[in-house]
């Protein structure tokens, strides 16, 4: 009986997977992979997590009262004439807010904890950020490395095709010195996108914290697109978390003003004990001991310090914080402007470049077979070739560009995270 096709491939690819040689497709490394490894081993990250752990701190000590205190004093008349005479005071006392001052330091530190959870975010967002340029910059170091490798299997069929020439004395030696120098220039650029790869490689390394065991596979395709320009500024509000960042610390500026106002009035201290006396004379029967209840209450008075400077140093932050907000959302709305125009034209000088290559790739192959048959000149051939090489270099130039004008926009836009 025999199998079907279909079958027999879904077999094969199960048993090549199963034994460590899985395909390219599914070897391929997602960007929502590396940045998965960057959140979870960053040693920046790990640091600003523990911000959190210190705000949740002084937020829980913000809402805690003062502990009171226990005066215990004691006398004797002896040393001043009054022999005999004994006395014994215990006071407790505690200090009571005139305002409403530790809900308003709760009401700081609540704040305070939302400020360091954003500004988490918005450092992991920068890490992302970073971690999305060098992974770009990977994958199209990567992809360029693989057309120059093509390039260079082009030439060097045009190379045995002159070097048949030059046995068969068709042409002079000095005539392959051309597609030598054109060989030599695809080298290059095969070399120079490989150091650019390789840096890239390391930048990702350094960016996710600890050096993998097994060697990377290679980078996947791009899964985000970019929004119209209507929906731009609507995806940034939403998403940037320096924005959220300072709009949180807006409000934490005004619980600040609010708790530095609840402290125009001081403490009051209040206190209850009891005191003992008693004289113990010689030659007298003792007498009773005389007890008495005490309370006592201590007022600030707010002639001169009712906490000015303060409090109108707290609501200068808060209209600080509001110009810093208002004029992040304005960088915010210049930037991406910026970055879509940027990339809209890169992304026009690409299309024309890849038609352009595409026509440079077409006539070399029919040069090819022209110099093949002998129907076309050696220098007619390299001066076709040599335009290939020059149109795919600027080619993959621009497809870098418009790769890193489209990561930088994500970002701008606040960094949503790609599929895996």
């Amino acid at each position: 009986m025999r199998i079907p096709f279909s079958l027999a491939r879904a077999a094969a690819l199960a048993f090549i997977s199963a034994i460590g040689l899985a395909p390219f497709a599914a070897q391929a490394l997602s960007l929502a992979t590396v940045e998965n490894l960057a959140m979870q081993h960053n040693p920046s990250l790990a640091a600003a997590r523990q911000g959190i752990a210190i705000a949740r701190g002084l937020a829980r000590q913000d809402r805690l009262w003062p502990n009171p205190r226990l005066n215990i004093s004691g006398g004797t008349g002896n040393p001043v004439g009054s022999p005999g005479e004994f006395s014994t005071r215990v006071l407790l006392t505690q200090a009571v807010p005139l305002t409403s001052r530790i809900a308003r330091h709760e009401a700081v530190g609540r704040a305070g904890v939302r400020a360091a959870e954003a500004r988490f975010q918005a450092r992991a967002w920068q890490v992302r950020g970073l971690v999305a340029h060098a992974y770009t910059q990977w994958r199209s170091a990567a992809h360029a490395v693989t057309r120059a490798t093509r390039l260079i299997a082009a030439e060097r069929v045009l190379m045995r095709l002159v070097a048949a020439r030059v046995r068969a004395a068709q042409i002079s030696p000095v005539g392959a010195s051309g597609v030598q120098l054109l060989g030599a220039q695809a080298r290059l650029l095969r070399e120079t996108w490989r150091t650019r790869r390789h840096e890239a490689k390391a930048a990702l390394r350094a960016l996710i914290g600890y050096q993998p065991q097994k060697p990377w596979s290679v980078p996947g395709p791009s899964r985000w697109r970019p929004p119209t320009a209507a929906d731009a500024m609507a995806t940034a509000l939403a998403h940037r978390p320096d924005l959220r960042l300072a709009e949180i610390d807006r409000h934490y500026r005004q619980s600040v003003h609010s708790y530095q106002r609840a402290r125009r009035l001081g403490w009051m201290t209040v206190g209850a004990g009891v005191g003992l006396d008693r004289q113990v004379l010689r030659g007298v029967p003792p007498q009773p001991i005389d007890r008495s209840v005490e309370l006592s209450a201590s007022l600030p008075l707010p002639f001169w310090n009712r906490n000015q400077g303060n409090r109108s140093a707290a609501a200068a932050q808060v209209v600080q914080a509001q110009a810093r907000l208002n004029d992040l959302r304005w960088r915010i709305r210049h930037a991406i402007t910026r970055d879509l125009f940027r990339l809209q034209r890169l992304q026009a000088r690409e299309q024309r470049l890849a038609r352009l290559r595409e026509q440079a790739r077409h006539a070399a192959a029919l040069a090819l077979q022209g110099l093949r048959l002998g129907q076309v000149h050696t220098a007619s051939a390299l001066a076709v070739c040599t335009d290939q090489l020059t149109l795919t270099a600027a080619w993959l130039k621009t497809r870098s560009a418009v790769a890193d004008a489209r990561t930088t926009l994500r970002i701008a836009l606040g960094g949503p995270k790609e599929k895996s």
